[in-house]
C-alpha cells in the first residue's frame, strides 16, 4: 500500500483524537449498538449510550482478483488503498464547505462485500459506471448529498440526485481525508 492513504488516515485520526481529548477527555465515541465490531471498542457505553473506539490498521493485504472479476473492471490503486488501510467506525469532518461522513469499514464483514455493496449502491444513480458510494454529506445545509468516488477518473465528489448538483471534492481520497478537519 502506498503510504499516502495510511498517512492521510493517521493524520485524520490524530485530529479526531485531539478533538475528543480536548472536548470530552475521551477517545472518539459513537452511539453504542450491539452490531458494532467489538475489536474496535474501548470500555463500556457511557450514561449517554456512547462508547469509545479506536481505529485498527488492516494487516491482511487483500487479493482483489475475485472482487475485480465480479465488478468486471480493475480497481485503481487509491480505491484499493482506501478499503485496505484501516478499520474504523467513523470518519467525519469538514472539507471546504462540505461536511463529510464516510461509511464505516469496520471488519465486521469481508472488505470485498463492502466494496461490492458500495459499487451496487452507486449504480442506482450512475448505472453502467465505475462509481462507488462511500458516504453522505451536507453541503450548504442540504443533507441530501452523497459521496461518490469514480474509479475511472479518480474523482471524489458530493452529488445530490434531486437537483443533479455536483460538488467536486478532489481527485484524491487520501488528500481529502488527510486535509479535512475532524468533527464531533
Amino acid at each position: 500500500m502506498k503510504p499516502d492513504m495510511k498517512n492521510a488516515f493517521e493524520n485524520y485520526f490524530s485530529k479526531l483524537n485531539s478533538l475528543y481529548r480536548s472536548t470530552f477527555g475521551t477517545m472518539p465515541t459513537v452511539p453504542y449498538v450491539e452490531t458494532l465490531e467489538k475489536s474496535l471498542l474501548i470500555g463500556d457505553p457511557d450514561e449517554d449510550g456512547e462508547i469509545q473506539w479506536t481505529p485498527k490498521e488492516q494487516t491482511k493485504i487483500l487479493d482483489w482478483v475475485n472482487c475485480e472479476t465480479q465488478l468486471g473492471f480493475k480497481l485503481c490503486q487509491e480505491l484499493k488503498d482506501y478499503y485496505n488501510a484501516f478499520y474504523f467506525l467513523a470518519v467525519s469532518g469538514t472539507f471546504g464547505t462540505c461536511e463529510l461522513h464516510f461509511y464505516r469499514i469496520d471488519g465486521s464483514e469481508p472488505v470485498e462485500e463492502v466494496v461490492l455493496r458500495n459499487y451496487n449502491d452507486a449504480q442506482y444513480i450512475f448505472p453502467r459506471s465505475q462509481m462507488f458510494l462511500i458516504g453522505n454529506a451536507i453541503v450548504n445545509d442540504d443533507d441530501g448529498y452523497f459521496i461518490y468516488y469514480d474509479n475511472a477518473t479518480g474523482k471524489l465528489f458530493c452529488y445530490e440526485s434531486d437537483t443533479n448538483n455536483e460538488v467536486l471534492l478532489s481527485y484524491s481520497i487520501a488528500k481529502t481525508i488527510g486535509s479535512m478537519e475532524a468533527s464531533l
